[in-house]
């Protein structure tokens, strides 16, 4: 029998349970309110410094931390220092962390929930009104930001290295009414895209992504999309979009899937897509491969699709996709490539290449309802402005003021030539080495500063489209330029004339002829060489050439120097004799046209009638 358990040593035994109890209880309540705030606080001092290490600033209204591993922001919003810019605002951001990759005891899936928010995704800088041609040396540029650069190589690498996760890697992501909206610009082809519902979930056997929302524009796209990935890296996906009809019609629907296979390289942090995979956007087949690497980060893909025909086209793409394209009639097919690469450690190296391969393509004047096949002789150019506005010249004798190429003198053609697109006597319609330089020279300034339009684009641009900037219209840009220099047999030299007599150089003035009468009451074969040279730095911007001018009416240094440097191109390309061009601080601009009242409204002042030779940052009027 045992001895029962005296008085004394239970009493001891019940204290030293209860001082562990209450210091368990003790215990708990500090970690529940000492570790959560201290928690925060660690957690703030890391929100400001990786902010501020972006060059960004973080606010919020409140911030609350919870054990394990779970923060949540409410009135988030993030600012760039340099300029107070709105980066994103968002009523809730919250992310969670599983215990387990805390203690670096194992992976596990991390978790991201953002609601009612609006992230700029995109800046952008005016391209430069300065040469197109990639053969020739280019001005200085503006101050590029080394900072700037690194975030987007640093938000490039870490896109790259989430792409190249496992499966089991990837955070589950719930994104709830957020807007995605693009840098403005002159160029900008999107507005940005609204999610009104996006989940993305990881699991053991492989992931699924799953949204609703619509592509923002002119005229809003909605969408729906599904993706899967299972673990043998098969992916199967559907977007269906719906597609407006520009004239108030009902929607047409698009259906694009996706079935192929992706191929992980663990050694090199890459992530391959198989060349076997297939896209289909309605009856058209597309084989797609590709490859992201961490390192860099590196980007390529490669893309084709073999015997295209009109009817294929037609039947899988929108109305309001094709545009006038619907009104070409054309017979035959055609195979279409594109590769590129892109590294971003390098961005000087990158490849773009893309062609059409045509069997047998050719016109059906019989069915071709659009002017691409009448523009060999006269005809009247409907040319499309901005806002929606046309105007018409006639492409003829009928026109006083309509000039054959040989009755413009050469030293317009070729700063024109020189300045908007250098490559044009080389390139069919669409140059690949300007596209390659621009792609080099954006990614390196982290920004959108140059473009790769030619001439040929421009004047498609002109007769049928407008400058409505949208992926659909920028796509029938390229195909119209292709067919103007490919099926028409129009030569090159007739595309210049009549690009040269339908551009904008001012307030209705259209063609080379007007501009000379409108700035410098001369005929276009009478230009001076700085006459032409200061038509040709107008062309990009026709409705700003008075900000060419100070306040006081004197030509800008700036616009002296873009006229001299177009001039050294010139000479550069055997263009121009040097003894023709003049010290870039003696070109001189006499305005003796209308543009004259425009800019002196009041009466020329007096001090401007007269060029200071002894002080040429101050001339405007010249000998």
């Amino acid at each position: 029998m045992l001895p029962s358990p005296s008085p004394r040593r239970f009493g001891f035994a019940r204290t030293a349970a209860l001082i562990v109890a209450a210091v368990a209880v003790l215990g708990t309540i500090v970690l529940l309110i000492v570790v959560p705030r201290i928690a925060t606080s660690v957690v703030i001092d890391r929100l400001h410094r990786e902010s501020a290490a972006r060059g960004l600033r973080a606010d919020w209204k409140s911030l609350r931390v919870d054990l394990p591993a779970r923060a949540r922001l409410r009135g988030l919003l993030l600012t760039h220092l340099a300029g107070g810019d709105t980066l994103l605002t968002a009523d809730s951001l919250e992310v969670q962390v599983p215990l387990a990759t805390v203690l670096h005891l194992g992976g596990g899936a991390p978790s991201l929930a953002l609601v009612r928010a609006r992230v700029q995704v995109g800046g952008h800088e005016a391209a430069e009104d300065s040469l197109a041609d990639t053969d020739d040396a280019t001005p200085a540029r503006r101050g590029d930001d080394p900072q700037r650069r690194a975030r987007v190589r640093r938000s490039a690498q870490a896109f790259a290295r989430l792409l190249t996760s496992s499966t089991r890697d990837l955070p589950f992501l719930h994104l709830e009414d957020v807007t995605l909206l693009a840098g403005r610009g002159a160029d900008q082809l999107w507005s940005g895209i609204h999610v009104a519902w996006l989940e993305h979930r990881p699991g053991a056997n492989g992931d699924r992504l799953v949204a609703t929302g619509t592509v923002l524009g002119e005229r809003p796209v909605p969408f729906e999309a599904s993706f899967t990935r299972d673990r043998a890296q098969r992916i199967k996906g559907l977007a269906r979009f719906e597609v407006p009809d520009p004239n108030g019609g009902a929607a047409t629907p698009m259906r694009i899937t996706l079935d192929g296979a992706l191929q992980m390289d663990r050694a090199h942090k890459a992530i391959a897509l198989a060349d076997t995979t297939h896209v289909k956007v309605g009856d058209i087949a597309i084989r797609l491969g590709g490859r992201v690497e961490e390192a860099g980060p590196r980007v390529s893909f490669r893309l084709s699709a073999d015997q295209l025909t009109q009817a294929a086209v037609e039947n899988s793409l929108p109305p309001a996709l094709l545009g006038p394209l619907r009104d070409l009639g054309v017979r035959g097919s055609w195979d279409y490539q594109v590769d590129f690469d892109l590294d971003f450690a390098r961005p000087d190296s990158v490849d773009f290449r893309a062609d059409v391969i045509p069997h047998g393509l050719a016109l059906d004047s019989e069915r071709t309802g659009i002017n691409v096949l009448g523009l060999g002789g006269p005809f009247v150019a409907h040319i499309h402005l901005p806002h929606d506005r046309i105007v018409e010249r006639v492409m003829s004798d009928d026109n006083p003021h309509y000039r054959p190429l040989d009755q413009i003198t050469p030293h317009l053609v070729s700063a024109v030539v020189t300045n908007e697109d250098g490559a044009f006597f080389r390139h069919r319609g669409f140059n690949t080495e300007a596209v390659k330089a621009s792609i080099a020279e954006n990614v390196k300034s982290a920004s959108f500063r140059r473009g790769a339009g030619t001439i040929t684009m421009q004047l498609v641009r002109n007769l049928y489209l407008g400058h409505e900037r949208t992926l659909a219209r920028k796509g029938q840009e390229v195909v119209l330029a292709w067919v103007l220099e490919h099926l028409t047999g129009l030569p090159k030299q007739r595309l210049l004339e009549i690009y040269l007599n339908i551009i904008e150089w001012g307030p209705d003035i259209h063609g080379a002829d007007e501009a000379a009468r409108y700035y410098f009451d001369r005929d276009a074969r009478d230009l001076s060489i700085d006459q032409a040279l200061f038509l040709a730095i107008i062309v990009p911007s026709p409705t700003r050439w008075r900000t060419r001018f100070d306040k006081d009416g004197a030509l800008r240094n700036s616009a002296r120097a873009q006229m001299h440097f177009i001039g050294r191109a010139m000479i550069a390309k055997g263009w121009l004799d040097p003894a023709e061009l003049p010290p870039m601080d003696e070109l001189t601009i006499v305005l003796r046209g209308p543009a004259r009242d425009v800019l002196f409204p009041e009466g020329m002042p007096l001090e401007a009638e007269k060029p200071k030779r002894e002080d040429t940052k101050h001339w405007l009027w010249g000998i």
